[in-house]
């Protein structure tokens, strides 16, 4: 009898062992299936497009930009700032007799150069954050010696590439997203979710144990999506979606095609 129990554990131990490592394995399965995904995708430089790897450089060159151009009084000194502060003006993309909106590049960097104007003056200079950029502004990104051309206002394209056009829309698509994307699922799960709503992941920027981060794009609109996981059983925890400020190419050619 008692060597009849006695086999009877080592049985269920056996089993309790077998499922424990099943269940591992699933798990590990799932992450490799994560990691293939990203593999098609990620190349070594991929972390360069992470957002939050630039912002604190951004926000810096932001407000140095902001505090040199703030004397300004006339387009004509405000373009000669610019210049002395080593940006290059890439699109016009408003200009009137009431204001101005400049899109401008130094380096990896691109803002929005707005001011008001009044009786030939200029007030409230702005430089705001350039997300939806010209193709000029992209190519000034890329391309470290590019020079540029003569710029030319083209009163049919006002506005195109304003900012302020998308934001709205923008914003109310984000929160939508945000609420669309609930907490306890896989990296898989999230994939199929996000293209299930019609969203092109354009590139996968980074993944860890504990995170994943890439690129959608869908219409005019592109976000960056984190999402933070357990990093034994795989499950998402927390999920951000942000501003997608630098891009991947696979992301600008996704929001090129009409």
């Amino acid at each position: 009898m008692k060597t009849l129990n006695r086999s009877k554990t080592i049985i269920m131990t056996a089993l309790l062992a077998a499922f424990s490592m099943s269940s591992a394995n699933l798990a590990l399965a799932e992450d490799k299936t994560d990691m293939r995904a990203a593999d098609a995708s990620t190349t070594a430089d991929k972390k360069a497009w992470l957002d939050s790897r630039r912002m604190q450089d951004y926000g810096d060159a932001k407000n140095m930009l902001e505090q040199a151009l703030a004397g300004a009084t006339s387009v004509e000194q405000l373009r000669g700032l610019l210049q002395k502060e080593g940006y290059m003006i890439t699109s016009i993309n408003e200009q009137s007799n009431d204001d101005i909106e400049y899109e401008v590049v130094k380096g990896d960097h691109s803002f929005e150069v707005s001011a008001d104007i009044d009786n030939a003056k200029l007030e409230d200079i702005e430089v705001a954050n350039n997300v939806w950029r010209a193709d000029e502004t992209k190519r000034a990104m890329r391309e470290a010696d590019y020079k540029g051309g003569d710029l030319m206002y083209d009163e049919k394209q006002a506005g195109k590439y304003s900012d302020s056009k998308y934001l709205d829309s923008w914003g109310e698509e984000k929160e939508a997203l945000e609420a669309a994307l609930p907490v306890g699922k896989t990296v898989s799960d999230y994939q199929k979710m996000l293209q299930d709503k019609g969203y092109q992941i354009t590139s996968i920027n980074d993944v860890d144990d504990d995170n994943v981060e890439f690129e959608i794009v869908k219409g005019d609109h592109s976000f960056e999506v984190q999402l933070d996981r357990d990093a034994s059983t795989k499950v998402v925890n927390e999920i951000d979606v942000s501003t997608n400020i630098w891009q991947s190419e696979e992301t600008e050619k996704a929001l090129g095609q009409e």
